[in-house]
């Protein structure tokens, strides 16, 4: 879980700050500090139509979606709306949970070495796209709730192949709906 979560978040950060009882000498109780702004949507194509450059945008803009300014799932769902969907918005979803629980955060942003459409159905309902990118995340970290780095760097693998099904909204835009890897993720 942790290798997915560095390969498919770009930056994550939570702050938290004390209410009007920690103000008052009662107690701390942390909360969020609540500042959701949707990540910007990819421009809109012509129905059916995605090419490499197009999809490493909608890949990239997904992967720069600053999650980290969620407080709550609804400020989570509002900061995904425009770049994940489906499958892929519940695994945002359930790393974002996680890292929330465990006091974790990520540092750093992944690039996008590659993009490939390796397969377009315009047709379908909604037009679907097979998108293989290779991930680069060496420049990310993960962090402990002290802010220390989890994992030993030996084990990480920088660069990985990711297998991303992408589909067109009614509104021309694509989202990532789904999220994988093959089974040799070399790249």
């Amino acid at each position: 879980m942790v290798l997915a979560v560095v390969g498919t978040i770009s930056a994550f950060a939570l702050t938290a700050n004390r209410d009007d009882q920690a103000a008052t000498g009662s107690g701390p109780s942390p909360t969020p500090s609540v500042t959701a702004t949707p990540a910007p949507a990819a421009p809109p194509t012509v129905a059916g139509e995605i090419d490499a450059d197009e999809a490493q945008l909608t890949i990239q803009t997904a992967l720069a979606a600053p999650i980290g300014t969620a407080g709550t799932s609804a400020d989570l769902a509002a900061v995904l709306k425009d770049v994940a969907v489906d499958a892929y918005a519940a695994e945002v979803e359930a790393q974002w949970q996680e890292l929330i629980s465990r006091g974790w955060s990520i540092d750093g942003s992944p690039t996008l070495v590659s993009t490939e459409v390796t397969s377009l159905s315009a047709d379908a309902e909604p037009p679907t796209a097979e998108v293989t990118a290779c991930v680069d995340s060496s420049a990310v970290t993960m962090l402990d709730a002290n802010g220390d780095p989890i994992g030993d760097d030996s084990a990480k693998t920088p660069r990985a192949l990711h297998l991303f099904t992408l589909i067109q909204g009614t509104d021309d835009i694509w989202r990532i709906s789904a999220h994988g890897f093959p089974n040799d993720p070399t790249c």
